[in-house]
């Protein structure tokens, strides 16, 4: 262990050492980590590199932390077809593993405009997650969730680092989304937004309504999708099979 120490900083072999470890499953999606102090005694380290490694793990997306718990494996793997419905397909099979989201925030509300999207009674309490998406740490993408309520809040409140709706209610419920439906439109940053992504109020940035369907007739989730498009650049590309 000492020769492995004197080739590289001892941060950069407490990193490898829990990354192949999740590459390899020994460490599975929503384990829990050691503790800092367990780490220290593990590596005979100080608290410094290990901090520094855990830092460098959350912002590569391998793992998150939660204040007062601990730190778990995030979900880092680009899972699902849910990539290819998106006009930042090209960014997440560039960068996947530089990309992490958590939840904010999971609670029931009721909005007659957003039950009506879902078809439901105005006055029906639908599940409404507050969501960030980062990029190496960066916040780029803060996002809002009404779902169908029909689906259990419990399913949300598992793991805040879950990367999509898509995947987590297939795995889940068996839910698979057939049609998407997308509007996109410029905005201007309120106060809100400006906090959650670290801008100025006013700036320009795009927002994307999306709702999708587990059939044609029957929508399950409407997402609110606010973006940093001086960060990402929405691009589609169509190619039609010969």
């Amino acid at each position: 262990m000492n020769n492995l120490f004197n080739k590289k900083p001892i941060y950069k072999v407490i990193y490898d050492t829990i990354a192949e470890k999740i590459y390899n499953s020994a460490y599975k999606v929503g384990d829990t980590l050691p503790s800092e102090s367990e780490l220290e005694k593990m590596f005979q380290a100080s608290r410094t590199p290990v901090r520094q490694a855990l830092n460098k793990l959350e912002s590569d997306g391998l793992i998150y932390r939660s204040q007062g718990k601990g730190s778990f494996v995030a979900n880092y793997k680009p899972i699902g077809h849910w990539i290819t419905m998106t006009g930042f397909n090209h960014i997440y099979t560039k960068d996947w593993k530089k990309i992490s989201a958590r939840t904010i925030e999971v609670t029931k509300k009721t909005s007659p405009y957003y039950a009506s999207l879902l078809k439901i009674n105005s006055n029906e309490e639908m599940i409404h997650l507050k969501r960030i998406r980062t990029d190496q740490g960066e916040p780029v993408i803060y996002l809002e969730h009404f779902l169908h309520p029909d689906l259990s809040i419990e399913i949300f409140q598992k793991d805040p680092s879950f990367i999509s709706i898509d995947q987590l209610l297939k795995d889940e419920k068996g839910i698979e989304f057939t049609t998407i439906k997308e509007q996109l439109e410029a905005v201007s940053a309120d106060v809100q937004l400006a906090e959650q992504l670290k801008i100025e109020e006013g700036q320009p940035i795009l927002k994307s309504t999306r709702i999708s369907y587990a059939n044609k007739s029957n929508p399950v989730d409407v997402t609110i999708i606010y973006l940093r498009s001086e960060k990402w650049k929405y691009a589609i590309e169509f190619n039609k099979g010969m």
